[in-house]
């Protein structure tokens, strides 16, 4: 009969040598914690692809884990359909949205702005634009009566949303509003501030830790389309 004391010197022995060359398993890279806060840069004309753009870069950021994100704005407007897309769909992601004018939030793009349930500023030049939409046709487009009615009450509709999300967003009554995007009305960062737009007037909108990103245009060949009939926020004067 062999010892006790031998058979478990010859187990420990055949143990060690399976770990000795046994190789060791890779670590798996423990992946890096999302930051606090992303800052989106957001300094473009508003159209169905800028628009497609930004909310690609702010739901990448979420799936990322992020929590906060800032949009960095200063645009002369556009599409007001593809607007209104981008503020419902700001509204309701989750992930905390403030939004910060960087210079000029005119037309549409009042509408972006409103998404932001933290709203801020910088001081003077800066400046808010409110008014209502426009038709724009191609050149020797030839319409009918139908057709404008059809126009005009889409118009009509626009500016009534412009007007309710402007009303909700800030301390005016409707009429008030409806009456600013009949004028086109210009607002200081002052005076959208009385109006309850901006909740603060800030000299700076980054923070310690938070990550900045760009949102860019791609490089793409200019195809000629036959001019369409476009509603969109007019031009500022």
């Amino acid at each position: 009969m062999v010892p006790a004391r031998i058979v478990r010197f010859g187990v420990c022995t055949f143990l060690a040598c399976v770990l000795a060359t046994t190789p060791a398993l890779p670590q798996q890279a423990v992946p890096p914690a999302a930051p606090e806060r992303v800052i989106i840069n957001f300094i473009l004309p508003i159209d169905s692809n800028t628009v497609n753009l930004l909310l690609g870069v702010v739901n990448a950021q979420v799936r990322n884990g992020v929590k906060k994100i800032t949009i960095v704005l200063s645009s002369p407007g556009g599409d007001t359909t593809a607007t209104f897309a981008a503020y419902n769909i700001l509204k309701n992601i989750p992930a905390e949205i403030t939004t910060f004018n960087a210079g000029n939030i005119d037309s549409a793009a009042i509408l972006i702005y409103c998404a932001g349930k933290h709203r801020y500023s910088f001081p003077r030049p800066a400046r808010f634009l409110i008014h209502g939409n426009a038709l724009t046709l191609g050149a020797a487009m030839p319409v009918d009566y139908i057709f404008l009615d059809n126009q005009l009450q889409q118009i009509k509709s626009l500016n009534q949303m412009v007007v309710q999300v402007v009303t909700a967003t800030s301390n005016k009554k409707q009429p008030d509003v409806e009456a600013a995007v009949r004028g086109q009305t210009i607002l200081s960062p002052e005076e959208a501030k009385e109006w309850g737009i901006v909740q603060e007037i800030k000299d700076s909108f980054m923070e310690p830790g938070a990550v900045f990103v760009s949102v860019n245009t791609p490089s793409k060949d200019e195809e000629k389309k036959p001019p369409q009939p476009t509603i969109s926020s007019g031009g500022s004067n």
